[in-house]
């Protein structure tokens, strides 16, 4: 590797036809902002209308060009300050907060969000408030104040599962994922993300997917699994463009280039650094512009100290006192090198004097990172200790409720098969009682037969002339045979007949159903006993006629 400064110029063909392909989507992008401000813009169209205008600009510029946004902003806010419209008041407040957020600025950022706050809670709207505490968690994670990024992440969380918005939910997932990968915790975070993943997909919302790619291939870089790590960042990527998020984009860039660094593969490393760098001067985020200058400044000391030097020296200017103490770690720990490899010990030591007050500090907020992991790590297991506890009570409750519940359908079953059994008990008896009363009144008659006392009953005989004039039918022999058998044995079974008169039982069973009709009988019970009753009957009247 000659001299790795030079890498980007070796490939001016490739420089044009972007430029061309920039020149087209330039143009293109012209023509869609000047028919959005016509619409925004005119006074005769609905306010509905023009405010959804404007907040198509914001889905494909904020994050691209937040100087430009910032404008529209103001005039968002007179427009809604005019219309009377708190909501929109509420919504132009919470663009300009990510609108600072991209730039950096996490003072106005914030700033904006409590003044958000303010009109949001005049609305009932739970899910912008949801969305105003994910924000809020945003800027305390930009700020390394974790713990307070945690609660303002699952209250937002909270909410959104309450009013069942899973996309929400999904957001809420990856902010805590990012979270958890920042305070080292890297099993919780890839969970988190996964999570995040997961119901972003059963959502069909593969195209949001990229902030969760990237979040798990910073998690596997800070695992040192770079072959996972340049996996994910790139699928990351290619959704991040197609979103149009420039910003999100130049952190694929950037830590693209760290992993390729860490593979020693300089080419690559430096021409991804140049990618970010694009990017962030665009944006303008200061603090990302010195990060990334530092790294590319770093990646060019390994062939030519001397250039390194002096873009070093160059981003030294930029650094003001309230940079990050990580950015002036690492700036002051490549100038050290530098001034070292160029014999320049002086300067090398003050350079290394300058890193170590600014490493210890590093080192505090690591050691702090540490306690803040514990921290976040027992309310963590609290959390899921009381979750675990609440679902035990809710499942003891529901067994409790289903015990219930079989007891009732127990007591109720005894109930009704109580119920049941009387009733047939009591059917049982009343039919019981019935055919008694009619073998009793047969007895009668067969005693008082042809209006005289008959010594001995059991020579009483059927009359079947009388019989059969009174049903003006004949009886067959197997009929005449049954209704005998019958007066031997009123409560005789079919079984018992077919076996005495030698026929099967069906036979039998047609026999009585043929004499059920001729003699009239619809009891339901006892049947044969009524057709018994009423042969004595026609038997005893002297006077029967058909």
């Amino acid at each position: 590797l000659a001299n790795i400064k030079n890498f980007n110029l070796k490939k001016p063909n490739f420089k044009i036809i972007f430029f061309l392909i920039g020149c087209i989507t330039f143009s293109n992008g012209y023509s869609q902002i000047d028919s959005l401000r016509n619409i925004w813009e005119d006074e005769k169209i609905s306010d509905s209308i023009r405010f959804e205008a404007i907040k198509k600009y914001y889905i494909t510029h904020t994050y691209a060009e937040p100087d430009s946004v910032l404008v529209l902003i103001d005039y968002h806010y007179s427009l809604a300050k005019e219309k009377n419209s708190i909501r929109e008041i509420a919504n132009a407040l919470n663009e300009k907060s990510y609108a600072f957020f991209i730039k950096g600025d996490t003072k106005k950022s914030m700033e904006s969000l409590l003044e958000s706050i303010k009109f949001i809670k005049q609305l009932d709207a739970p899910l912008k408030l949801a969305t105003i505490y994910s924000n809020i968690g945003n800027i305390y994670g930009e700020e390394k104040k974790y713990q307070e990024a945690v609660r303002y992440f699952n209250s937002s969380l909270e909410i959104f599962r309450k009013q069942n918005q899973k996309t929400g939910e999904a957001r809420m997932l990856n902010n805590l994922g990012i979270i958890y990968n920042d305070i080292d915790a890297y099993d919780l975070a890839i969970n988190y993300l996964n999570n995040s993943l997961e119901l972003y997909n059963k959502l069909n919302k593969e195209k949001t997917t990229g902030l969760t790619y990237y979040h798990i291939g910073k998690v596997y870089y800070n695992k040192a699994e770079y072959s996972l790590a340049i996996e994910y960042i790139e699928k990351a990527l290619v959704l991040l463009i197609a979103e149009n998020n420039d910003s999100m984009a130049a952190n694929c860039y950037f830590l693209l280039s760290k992993v390729y660094k860490k593979l020693n593969q300089l080419e690559k490393a430096y021409d991804f650094i140049e990618k970010s760098l694009a990017i962030d001067y665009k944006i303008k985020n200061t603090a990302k512009i010195i990060n990334a200058r530092t790294l590319k400044a770093s990646i060019i000391y390994e062939s030519n100290p001397d250039e390194a030097t002096k873009q070093a020296e160059e981003i030294l200017k930029l650094v003001q006192p309230e940079a990050l103490n990580h950015l002036k770690a690492d700036l002051y720990n490549l100038l050290y090198k530098c001034y070292k490899a160029k014999r320049d010990y002086t300067l090398a030591l003050s350079m290394y004097e300058q890193y170590g007050i600014y490493s210890d500090s590093v080192q505090i907020e690591k050691n702090n990172i540490v306690i803040i992991r514990e921290a976040i790590q027992n309310e963590y297991d609290r959390k899921l200790y009381e979750n675990n506890l609440e679902s035990e009570k809710e499942k003891a409750a529901l067994k409790v409720l289903q015990l219930k519940r079989t007891f009732a359908i127990v007591i109720i079953s005894t109930l009704f098969i109580f119920c049941f059994v009387f009733y047939f008990k009591s059917k049982i008896k009343k039919n019981q009682l019935k055919r008694d009363l009619l073998l009793d009144e047969i007895e009668k008659l067969k005693n008082n037969a042809n209006k005289g006392l008959i010594a001995d009953y059991s020579k009483f005989e059927l009359n079947r002339e009388k019989i059969e004039r009174a049903i003006n039918r004949k009886l067959n022999e197997t009929d005449w045979k049954v209704l005998n058998l019958l007066l031997e044995d009123p409560v005789i079974t079919n079984k018992e007949i077919a076996e005495k008169v030698f026929m099967s039982v069906d036979g039998i069973g047609s026999s009585l159903r043929r004499m059920y009709e001729y003699f009239n009988i619809i009891e339901s019970k006892n049947k044969k006993i009524s057709l018994l009753l009423e042969g004595i009957k026609i038997s005893n009247n002297s006077s029967s006629t058909a």
